[in-house]
């Protein structure tokens, strides 16, 4: 599946542009999957399992909760200069991630086989903000809008 074709037709960022943008889609069991830092499978996902319908993170991993048990989802994730604008659809949370390789990449229970990353400007602690999407039919995965800008620093 093409991820891009999810999402076609969407105005995902009619107020601003990110500083970039990855497509991915994957196949998701247990209800959730997860963006770790510095590239995905060696990340501890146990402590970021979601709970209920929202965002949970450990610093080096947020689990993302999925509607469907054993569903396909797309996910846009993007990348701000700052604070980055509310997305569409459901508002699952804000959670933080430390980066010290500058990447950020999905990934599922089974761990998976390396999907794209989405490489950030900066190093070090970043906020993430994550929306469910509707999907436009049954036939159609379930679809997440992924927004990652730098902390600010704290004095």
């Amino acid at each position: 599946m093409d991820p891009e074709k999810a999402f076609t037709g969407e105005e995902l960022f009619p107020e601003a542009q990110p500083w970039d943008t990855v497509y991915d889609a994957m196949w998701v069991s247990y209800s959730e999957f997860w963006l770790t830092a510095g590239g995905g499978p060696a990340a501890d996902i146990a402590t970021a399992i979601p709970e209920g319908d929202a965002v949970k993170g450990n610093g080096e991993a947020i689990g993302i909760p999925t509607l469907g048990s054993n569903t396909r989802i797309a996910a846009v994730l993007s990348v701000w200069e700052s604070p980055a604008p509310d997305g569409q659809g459901t508002p699952l949370g804000t959670a933080r991630i430390t980066s010290l390789t500058r990447e950020l990449a999905l990934v599922n229970v089974e761990g998976r086989e390396p999907g794209p990353a989405l490489v950030l400007p900066d190093e070090g602690e970043h906020e993430v903000r994550v929306w469910r999407r509707t999907a436009r039919s049954a036939d159609d995965p379930e679809c997440y809008d992924i927004r990652v800008w730098l902390c600010p620093t704290r004095e």
